[in-house]
């Protein structure tokens, strides 16, 4: 966004002076003595865009080198501008792919170029991947690798212990909480300008759909509820949950969470019919039997007086976009607002978020 300021500098014209009364020309003086050529005036630096100050940095007004990052009650000091960056998540992957230029990566998780889980899947397929262990992450032979608070602390203290710095960020399930996780991550990559572009195009993003749903807690809101099937168990989205505060954000009622569901909880056929969802969201991947699971929803006796199966409102969407801990969430957020309220959002369309187009 350019922000054009334009000045003004403008006075009246003079008032004109009375015609001066000639006088005596005086005796010439002395020749004044010359006086010291004056110093040229210094042209001060334009000053950087400050930096929002969010936790873990410690002085956002230092854009120099070395920085300083407190994270997991620990100072990591980033002697200089990585080049060789390594994410041990997923979600960490999908936010570098939006912040640095592809050259920067040590190389990406082996999930990045997975289409069935990963938002970036064509971005990360051209790039170096590592498997999971110490061996091959220092293989990579990164100078800088952003963890998460699911990495094994084994595993992070093995690859400090090698002399490469670690930066256990936090990863959130509300797309307002990985702001402050976008602007860190892009302070200790050096690239605050990225950052502050990508977090201002989520907030707008995020005000757009707000605006257009009814307000929480509004009668208007249908329940919804997302669940999905592993192994024979169905796992309901409850509160504190990406899937559930997607729903939310996308204008519906969490109805997992109004019924007192934490976390994912695993629910019976029977729970879903007591909830009486007016839609249902699958979560999970095509590939690992959403339309199945779909199927024998649809044909269980013990649902056919459901809303959402009565009004046909049982949807498999894409998991990619409900289960990510990264900016991603916002495209879930936009999907679910277009299920919902799918007058408002007609002539709607929503874009991808765009990979990092050069620095």
């Amino acid at each position: 966004m350019v922000i054009a300021v334009a000045f003004a500098a403008c006075t009246s014209d003079p008032e004109p002076t009375a015609t001066p009364i000639p006088t005596a020309t005086p005796e010439p003086t002395a020749t004044p003595e010359p006086t010291a050529t004056p110093e040229p005036t210094h042209t001060p630096t334009p000053t950087v865009v400050p930096y929002p100050a969010v936790q873990g940095i410690i002085d956002p007004s230092n854009r120099d080198w070395p920085r300083e990052v407190e994270l997991a009650d620990e100072v990591v000091v980033i002697e200089e501008r990585p080049q060789r960056v390594l994410a041990y998540s997923l979600g960490h992957d999908e936010i570098l792919i939006a912040l640095i230029d592809p050259e920067r990566f040590a190389a990406v998780g082996p999930f990045a170029a997975d289409p069935a889980y990963s938002n970036v899947a064509d971005q990360a397929a051209g790039l170096p991947t590592f498997e999971s262990g110490v061996e091959n992450v220092l293989a990579a032979k990164p100078d800088l690798v952003l963890a998460s608070k699911y990495t094994d602390v084994d595993v992070i203290n093995l690859i400090k212990e090698a002399g490469v710095p670690v930066a256990r960020t936090a990863l959130e399930s509300s797309s307002e909480g990985n702001i402050p996780n976008i602007l860190l991550i892009g302070y200790m990559l050096g690239v605050e300008e990225r950052a502050l572009e990508l977090v201002a195009e989520i907030e707008d993003r995020l005000k757009f759909v707000t605006d257009q749903v009814p307000p929480p807690n509004n009668a208007q809101r249908p329940a919804v509820i997302a669940v999905s099937r592993y192994s024979d168990s169905i796992y309901a989205a409850g509160s504190d949950t990406t899937e559930g505060g997607i729903v939310e954000a996308g204008g519906g009622i969490n109805a997992s969470a109004r019924d007192g569901l934490e976390g994912h909880q695993v629910i019976s056929i029977e729970s879903i019919a007591a909830m009486n969802p007016d839609v249902i969201l699958i979560t999970q991947p095509v590939e690992y039997g959403a339309n199945e699971f779909r199927d024998d929803l649809l044909n269980h006796p013990a649902l056919a007086e459901v809303s959402a199966i009565s009004e046909d409102e049982l949807h498999v969407v894409d998991g990619r976009l409900y289960t990510t801990l990264s900016h991603w969430n916002v495209r879930g957020i936009e999907e679910t607002a277009r299920l919902l309220y799918p007058e408002e959002f007609s002539e709607v369309t929503f874009e991808d978020f765009e990979p990092y187009s050069g620095e």
